[in-house]
């Protein structure tokens, strides 16, 4: 310990030692001044290196590992220092204080080494220049794909004259996009708070918002709803608005989000489209009132017609007259007439918005059909076979004038000499199962979506005749009212059954077609959903 003490008390006093010039005797001046002179650049070139590491770390505030930064500061300087003191000691011989800086030197290195042994790791997990530079590159695209989705969203919002919001409940804070600054008529950025949103609301509807957003906030459900607005420039504008609720652990509710539309020409078309239904509810009543009082004042002069046509007839003794063959015109012209109300009026009382929907057993419907022409059947002798047809879901009185119609046009228009024969036949199928053709042809429209179509049931009815035919070309217009193949002279009817047919089967959202052969007889084909379900509220 005495020893130590006496190393600090001398730690200047050269005493005992001579200086580095008198040590040997192989110091020439060459040798000498170059080797001053060599410690001396060393020590100038340790010196300024810490100057540069210590510069740089003070500029560079997002420098990492400072601490390394300065011990290898430290430890340069400290070898400089033993470089320089190694010159002074050629004239002033301070060994003592050589020991010590070499001793701190020794102790700086030692902490430098420990500290970056400790950072290794953490230098090792570093990304390298080259993986920073593939990172930067990826970042770009990514950067410059979301560029161009929030291109695509902002032009999709303005298409759709939409756009988001969020509100910050706790700070009422209001942030919109873009296109919602537009929408409401002011400059993008602008600060926006809750105050200043129902400033812009229209002072009619504010009251109903602020009933909205508190109802939501005390059941934390946001129901959508619609409000109007007022522009700054004066205009109104109607807008549908949607949003979610977002709550912190506690429970509470912190923001809301959302979208907010303008449905301004969308609720112009909706009000147009209401009026003019409502104006057409408003004709069709007009309309049936009028069938019906026209139709009543109609019917009591026919009867007269036909009446006084017959009592004619019998007062006519010759058969072969012209009065006789007249009055058999006036009263087969009132008769078709009376038929021809009649088959108006029934076309125009089938209201798919009246129709009650049960489950209908079509083959009971089919048998009291046949029961109710019996004379017809019996008179033409015809044969009709009807197979298992499952029960739907429909209108029983519907259903059953829809086969009267049919089953009648089958045995009218059979061929001369030949008795009618017709047969009723079925077959089940799924939704995916329908050809295109068909699905044309029907309101199919509510089961666009494809989920539907592999659990939906039809039932597929065909009813085939022997009889005439027709030309195909023609398959188009037989549905349509007052269309004729025939004239009335070889045909008996008023061009309207298969309208009614038609009609009831748009009714029952299904389908009706046909095919034929000139000569060859024709086949019906109706398609008719099992179920209604998927139907309610679209009625034709």
């Amino acid at each position: 310990m005495e020893q130590v003490i006496n190393f600090f008390k001398k730690l200047f006093d050269p005493t005992g030692f001579p200086p580095r010039w008198h040590c040997g005797t192989g110091w020439d001046d060459f040798t000498g001044w170059l080797y001053i002179l060599s410690d001396f650049s060393i020590w100038a070139a340790y010196f300024a290196i810490p100057l540069i590491i210590i510069r740089y770390i003070t500029r560079r505030h997002d420098a990492r590992f400072t601490r390394i930064y300065f011990l290898f500061a430290s430890f340069i300087l400290a070898c400089g220092t033993t470089h320089l003191v190694d010159v002074i000691i050629f004239w002033h011989p301070v060994y003592r204080f050589s020991a010590l800086v070499r001793f701190v030197t020794g102790i700086v290195s030692w902490l430098t080494v420990i500290v970056l042994v400790k950072l290794l790791p953490t230098a090792f997990s570093l990304k390298s220049a080259q993986e920073l530079e593939s990172e930067v590159e990826q970042r770009k695209r990514a950067e410059e794909r979301l560029r161009l989705q929030n291109e695509m969203l902002n032009e999709a919002q303005e298409i759709a004259r939409m756009g988001y919001w969020q509100w910050d409940v706790l700070h009422d804070r209001i942030t919109w996009s873009d296109n919602l600054y537009r929408m409401y008529g002011l400059r993008p950025g602008m600060d926006i708070n809750y105050e200043v949103y129902l400033n812009i609301v229209h002072p009619e509807d504010r009251e109903f918002v602020l009933g909205n957003i508190q109802s939501a906030l005390d059941k934390g459900v946001f129901e959508e709803f619609y409000h109007r607005i007022l522009l700054p420039d004066g205009q109104v504008r109607n807008i549908h608005s949607k949003g979610t609720l977002l709550r912190n652990e506690q429970g509470e509710v912190v923001k809301m989000i959302g979208t907010a539309q303008d449905v301004t020409e969308q609720k112009l078309v909706e009000q147009e489209l209401l009026s003019k239904t409502q104006d057409l509810e408003a004709t069709n009543v007009e309309l049936q009132k009028f069938a019906s009082v026209v139709s009543h004042d109609l019917r009591e002069p026919l009867r007269k017609i036909i009446t006084f046509a017959s009592m004619l007839d019998k007062e006519i003794e010759d058969p072969e007259s012209k009065a006789r063959l007249y009055s058999g015109k006036i009263s087969g012209s009132a008769v078709r007439m009376q038929q021809l109300i009649e088959d108006i009026l029934n076309f125009s009382y089938l209201n798919a918005q009246d129709v009650q929907f049960s489950r209908v057993d079509i083959n009971a419907v089919i048998d009291q059909v046949l029961s109710d022409m019996e004379v017809q059947i019996s008179d033409s002798a015809a044969k009709i076979e009807v197979g298992r047809i499952p029960a739907i879901e429909g209108n029983a009185s519907q259903i059953g004038q829809l086969f009267q119609n049919l089953l009648s046009n089958a045995i009218k228009f059979h061929q001369p000499d030949v008795p009618p024969q017709v047969s009723v036949f079925s077959e089940m199928l799924t939704g995916n199962q329908l050809s295109g053709d068909l699905l044309k042809s029907a309101p199919f429209s509510v089961l666009s979506n494809p989920k539907f179509w592999e659990h939906e049931r039809f039932v597929k009815i065909y009813v085939q005749d022997h009889g005439i035919g027709f030309d195909p070309a023609y398959v188009d217009r037989i549905f349509n009212i007052f269309q004729r193949l025939h004239t009335r002279s070889e045909y008996e009817g008023t061009g309207i059954g298969l309208a009614i047919c038609k009609k009831i089967i748009d009714i029952h959202h299904g389908s009706i077609t046909a095919s034929s052969v000139v000569g060859s007889g024709a086949t019906f084909v109706i398609i008719l959903p099992v179920s209604q379900r998927n139907f309610r509220g679209s009625n034709p």
